[in-house]
């Protein structure tokens, strides 16, 4: 199973795990921009990796991260495979699996253009860093092996090894 992966790109400062921090209680990360299933390929899962803590206010929500089709309303809610640390420790949290799709059904197109969403009710999350990685198995590109029965083949350059 193949994987692409990419950081989200706005605001600036959640680019990469560098310890930068953007403080905020809902924020939706709409462009993941490095993705880049192939076309043909299927969707496996979907995984959500933020680095981030929470203020004490946030109370550490489990079911805080959905996930949506990009300028689409189709949305879906999945639990922390961990919990998110207290602000004081900066931690990474990630949500889903390399066979988790949300409860959704991805086409290639709709895999490439996610948006992600963090929120809480109440309380502030110090975010550092939202990545996501998509997991997919590549379309067949062919035959591994040719047979022929009769007649030639020409190779114009190259070479055959048996």
């Amino acid at each position: 199973m193949a994987t692409t992966t990419s950081f989200g790109d706005e605001p600036s400062k959640i680019t990469a795990i560098d310890g930068s921090i953007v403080r905020s209680e809902n924020l939706t990360i709409a462009s993941y921009p490095s993705l880049s299933v192939p076309a043909g390929a299927t969707v496996n899962g979907i995984v959500v990796t933020w680095t981030g803590g929470y203020a004490l206010q946030a109370f550490a929500l489990p079911n805080v991260m959905t996930v949506a089709y990009s300028g689409s309303s189709n949305s879906s809610v999945l639990a922390a495979n961990s919990t998110p640390a207290n602000y004081s420790d900066i931690s990474t949290v990630t949500y889903g699996a390399s066979t988790q799709l949300w409860g959704l059904t991805w086409t290639v197109d709709q895999a490439n253009a996610i948006s992600t969403k963090m929120f809480t009710e109440s309380g502030t999350f110090y975010h550092d860093a939202f990545q996501v990685t998509i997991h997919y198995t590549a379309a067949a590109v062919g035959p591994s092996s040719i047979n022929v029965s009769q007649g030639n083949i020409i190779f114009s350059q190259g070479k055959v090894t048996i």
